[in-house]
């Protein structure tokens, strides 16, 4: 602990400052980056959710998210089976929206907790500061009633 506090006496403040501001810069560029990454693959499961398809065979199938569940496979159910229905729900590709919600949950998680901590470092250096200064000026007489 000893060698610890003899090199932080050796390094000027404004490396030290600098050292500090370029970390606090640092996690705020990566929680951005990751919020973005987060953000751009809910934009893509909600363009696999909203959006109709089309299969292989050229049938055109509706959105999930604009179906009528109640009657989707009720013509299945009944013995007489919809072709067009069925072949939508066999090819309908649902990896392709889960996985990246999936995957963005920690994405997301880390990347606010990046920033949030980046913020917080800013917001207390900041206010470390105007105490200091506020210690300075009470100090020289500036603060004392008149």
């Amino acid at each position: 602990m000893g060698e610890q506090s003899a090199v932080a006496e050796r390094i000027h403040p404004s490396a030290l400052e600098q050292r500090f501001q370029s970390g606090t810069e640092r996690r705020l560029a990566w929680g951005t980056g990751l919020l973005i990454a987060a953000g751009l693959c809910w934009l893509w499961s909600a363009w696999h959710t909203f959006t109709s398809y089309e299969t292989d065979s050229g049938t055109h199938c509706s959105a999930p998210f604009h179906r009528d569940e109640e009657h989707l496979y009720e013509p299945a159910l009944r013995g007489a089976p919809d072709e067009p229905v069925m072949e939508c729900a066999a090819t309908r590709d649902w990896q392709s929206t889960t996985v990246p919600l999936l995957l963005s949950f920690p994405v997301a998680v880390t990347g606010v907790g990046l920033a949030s901590s980046a913020f917080a470092a800013r917001r207390l250096r900041a206010h470390q500061v105007a105490v200091e200064q506020a210690r300075g000026e009470w100090e020289r007489g500036k603060g004392r009633p008149a």
